[in-house]
């Protein structure tokens, strides 16, 4: 005979099971033409905001490196890139947030999401067949129930500045190999070549009441 607690405990798992399961919204990933009439009003405050974006990071890291060398540039880009990367530009309202992700990542908060894995994804097959990136893509997330969401991609290429500590791991200092790995125990962001790519600078662009994207 059943105790209380154990009939307590069927009736649960009875009651659960046969309980509906609320499937979660699915997200449909589009690329859009960039020329596209319904893409204007996202592209351009895209492409104005990566410039910002990245002028930002390059001044930031540029001036580590004259000031304390690879040790310093690492340090402040630990402090400072995410912020840097996510400060608002007033200039640019439509600009709802920004993000940089990549298929290798130093920093495990820039991790893709679904959408950003397929922009990844379709970069990373094009690079395969040694065929040059787009300088732009432009995604359009679909979601059941809700309004669609906007993305601008801008790929990030390594510069020749960035090489000292995201270059050839032989040609870096023993110090700085040890705070590449205090600071990134998973670091898979080295061995890059001036001119390859590395990622994807990503910004969500709110269209304007009544733009075409927003139909």
């Amino acid at each position: 005979m059943l105790c209380p607690r154990q009939r307590l405990y069927l009736l649960l798992t009875a009651a659960l099971s046969a309980a509906p399961l609320i499937a979660a919204p699915k997200e449909r990933f589009v690329f859009v033409d960039p020329a596209a009439p319904e893409a204007a009003s996202v592209r351009q405050p895209g492409e104005a905001a990566a410039a910002v974006v990245a002028t930002r990071l390059i001044t930031e890291l540029t001036t580590a490196l004259e000031a304390g060398g690879p040790e310093k540039a690492v340090e402040t880009c630990h402090i400072k890139a995410q912020p840097l990367t996510n400060e608002p530009i007033p200039s640019l309202p439509q600009i709802v947030a920004v993000k940089r992700t990549s298929l290798r990542l130093r920093n495990p908060a820039n991790a893709p999401d679904a959408a950003e894995r397929a922009a990844l994804d379709h970069l990373a097959a094009l690079t395969a067949a040694a065929r040059p990136p787009p300088g732009l893509l432009i995604q359009k997330i679909e979601t059941d129930g809700a309004a669609a969401e906007w993305r601008v991609y801008r790929p990030v290429f390594a510069q020749p500045q960035c090489l000292a500590c995201h270059g050839n791991p032989e040609t870096q200092s023993p110090a700085l190999r040890r705070l590449l790995r205090e600071r990134y125990p998973q670091d898979a962001a080295t061995g890059y070549a001036a001119g390859d790519w590395r990622g994807l600078l990503r910004l969500t662009v709110r269209p304007a009441a009544g733009n075409a994207a927003t139909r």
